[in-house]
């Protein structure tokens, strides 16, 4: 595969990598086994690299590891964020309202902006946080009022602002959730967010029906033009 040869004609294709297979990374074997499967079903020109989820940060050594790895088979590299504290339990994300939450987020974007010209903040960039802290800075303000104004004042203050400082030429990537009935009520602003960040990553996502969500799988297209239609 040559550097900068894209492998179809009308459309190029991206791979997502969690920061739990991103970690693995620092053992060869496995990179290049793993990879050498998932390139013969199809062939990939970017890859973005995880650098934290779930508390867990990718180590720089890994990283760079990585990152050399996949341009040496030609691939275009960018990262990934995805701002949780524990998934499973039930999507917890950070408190953008507590002093340490919003340490951790601000170090975790600059982490990220130190290796990756351009990364994507994965679709976890909310917050249902209900604790003292939040409940007191709410005020009179409904949660829907309080969190749109805080995550917005978040993306800008703790993400982007950071980044760009360490990494000026750094291009933060927005992915909003299929789940747009609720996007306000957990602070996703679309009347500013999308023009606050660099870009609105615009895909489709299969999810299962049988879920705790019940998202069904035709939801994939209809957020395609929701999403489409907010930065055009």
């Amino acid at each position: 595969m040559q550097a900068g040869a894209q492998q179809y004609q009308n459309f190029k294709v991206s791979v997502y990598t969690r920061a739990y297979e991103v970690e693995k990374m620092k053992d060869s074997h496995w990179l290049d086994s793993t990879w050498r499967i998932i390139s013969e079903q199809v062939k990939p020109d970017r890859i973005y690299l995880e650098t934290h989820r779930d508390l867990l940060i990718v180590p720089d050594a890994t990283l760079r590891k990585a990152i050399r790895f996949f341009k040496d088979k030609g691939l275009e590299v960018g990262g990934g964020i995805t701002y949780t504290i524990d998934e499973s339990n039930s999507f917890e994300t950070f408190c953008y309202t507590n002093p340490e939450h919003r340490k951790k987020v601000q170090e975790i974007a600059e982490h990220t902006a130190r290796y990756f010209d351009d990364f994507i903040l994965d679709d976890f960039f909310f917050t249902s946080c209900k604790c003292p802290l939040c409940i007191e800075a709410k005020g009179d303000m409904s949660w829907t009022e309080y969190r749109l104004k805080l995550m917005t004042e978040a993306g800008k203050t703790l993400v982007l602002d950071p980044a760009r400082k360490v990494n000026p030429n750094v291009r933060v990537i927005i992915k909003y959730p299929n789940w747009c009935d609720h996007f306000q009520g957990l602070g996703f602003d679309l009347e500013h967010g999308p023009h606050l960040f660099d870009g609105v990553w615009t895909g489709t996502e299969t999810r299962d029906p049988s879920s705790a969500q019940h998202l069904q799988n035709y939801l994939s297209y209809n957020v395609f033009r929701y999403l489409d239609n907010l930065r055009p």
